[in-house]
């Protein structure tokens, strides 16, 4: 017997079990029977082979839908080629890292108050990274 995610597939129902209108079939052609239990009290749920509906007639009877192709030929501008568009996307990609940033300062500095640290010197080791990137960037 062969299987479908773990559901048995059979060309007739066996003995017991009735169809199930209220689930629909996961895979072309076949239908979901069950033997009339729940599945959460031992009830068991199939598949079996719809009648008159041959398995690959879905490719048959429901051809590919046409590729879209869009009404304007003419392509689209990129927007980040215009220079203004790029420093606006920059300028706000930097203030939210700023916003970042400063959240996680926030956060360690919370973290200095509550374990009794010292804030002070956790603040002059980060304005001395930055000061450090600045004369670099002066050089």
């Amino acid at each position: 017997m062969s299987k479908y995610m773990n559901w048995g597939l059979y060309d007739k129902p066996p003995e017991g079990f009735s169809i199930d209108k209220h689930t629909g079939s996961p895979l072309s052609g076949y239908d979901f029977y069950t033997n009339g239990r729940s599945i959460l009290n031992g009830g068991i749920r199939i598949l079996v082979k719809a009648s008159g509906v041959p398995v690959d007639s879905m490719a048959v009877n429901h051809p590919p839908a046409r590729e879209s192709v869009p009404k304007s030929k003419e392509l689209k501008e990129d927007p980040m080629i215009s220079r203004e568009i790029r420093q606006r996307v920059n300028a706000f990609a930097r203030e939210n890292f700023k916003v970042k940033l400063l959240q996680e300062i926030e956060f360690d500095l919370m973290v200095c108050k509550l374990e009794g640290w010292s804030m002070e010197s956790y603040v002059c080791e980060i304005k001395g990274l930055i000061d450090d990137i600045f004369q670099k960037m002066i050089k």
